[in-house]
């Protein structure tokens, strides 16, 4: 099997890329050019901002694509045209953002899609993307498949989450808790997100045209995500709740450069059934063992000191 990564030089991409060269695939990742590629994957540079610049693959043949880096959907588009006939199959990495805000739990993928959802301008992209891949699906162009993915956990993870809790819990920083931390979450270990998206590659045409979700089985509250790493790492949580009303903070604030909690106070479950019924897929990591391996690598890093948020110091202030 020849596989390109458009995007992967980072965290999820680099386990994709793995384990796919464990399982013997020719891996090629195409990015910027902003980062060191794996040495074992033939590494090629593309801006997919410029028009055209897939053409640097007129002479390649894949079987399969897997798309990290569609920020546009107009990129899914382009590529959709370009590799049309000449690939076997195109693997979307897409989001749970996708679904209207529900009240109702385990989210399935048919579940409504679209407004009202938090992220909208996100969402939106990764909604279009996915309706040109369905198309490009019934066109015959190629198989098609969404993988839609909660908040992925693990080494080399280079958002603030999981280290934004471990850094608080070992230094003793109080953990600020939106209303008490009641929102509900999906999670996945990037490790599960490579192996689901090999299962899917080598699948008959069962998931031709599908959305997947691919997530732990369990759902997790923010002060159960804060309550399994104190226990990991043998400390006691100082947990303060606060109201962001009090603050002015709406959900849709939200911003990881800029936060109190690494996750929003909104609730998101979603349901991995429909992977386990197709391709007998289930993770491997509970939400447990993902923050052990975690720990165990992120305390190897050295740098252990919580980094410095304006808004969370500001409400620290103020109560």
């Amino acid at each position: 099997m020849k596989v390109l990564v458009l995007g992967g030089t980072r965290f999820m991409g680099r386990y994709v890329s793995s384990t796919f060269l464990a399982a013997g695939t020719q891996v090629t990742v195409a990015n910027r050019g902003t980062r060191d590629g794996d040495p074992d994957t033939t590494n090629v540079i593309c801006d997919r901002s410029i028009p055209g610049s897939l053409e640097i693959f007129k002479d390649s043949q894949f079987d399969v694509v897997i798309d990290f880096s569609a920020y546009s959907s107009a990129w899914v588009e382009e590529a959709g045209k370009f590799f049309a006939n000449k690939i076997k199959k195109y693997i979307f990495i897409s989001t749970s953002a996708v679904y209207s805000s529900s009240n109702t739990f385990p989210i399935t993928e048919d579940f409504p899609t679209g407004p009202p959802h938090l992220f909208a301008p996100y969402a939106l992209e990764k909604m279009r993307s996915e309706a040109f891949l369905r198309d490009f699906s019934k066109e015959g162009f190629f198989q098609t498949t969404s993988c839609r993915l909660p908040f992925v956990l693990g080494p080399e993870n280079y958002e603030d989450r999981e280290s934004f809790v471990f850094s608080r819990l070992l230094t003793g920083k109080p953990i600020l808790l939106e209303n008490d931390g009641k929102a509900l979450h999906s999670f996945i270990f990037a490790g599960d997100v490579a192996d689901a998206i090999l299962a899917i590659a080598k699948a008959d045409k069962s998931v031709d045209g599908e959305a997947f979700n691919i997530a732990m089985p369990q759902g997790t509250t923010s002060r159960g995500f804060v309550e399994i790493a104190a226990k990991i790492c043998g400390k006691s949580p100082n947990i303060i709740s606060y109201n962001p009303k009090d603050f002015g903070i709406s959900v849709e604030d939200f911003n990881l450069r800029n936060v109190t909690f690494p996750f929003p106070d909104n609730s998101a479950f979603l349901s991995s059934d429909k992977i386990k019924a197709v391709l007998r897929f289930v993770p491997e990591y509970t939400l447990e063992k993902s923050l052990a391996r975690y720990l165990q690598w992120w305390t190897d890093q050295g740098d252990l000191a919580p980094k410095e948020y304006d808004l969370e110091n500001r409400i620290l202030s103020a109560l």
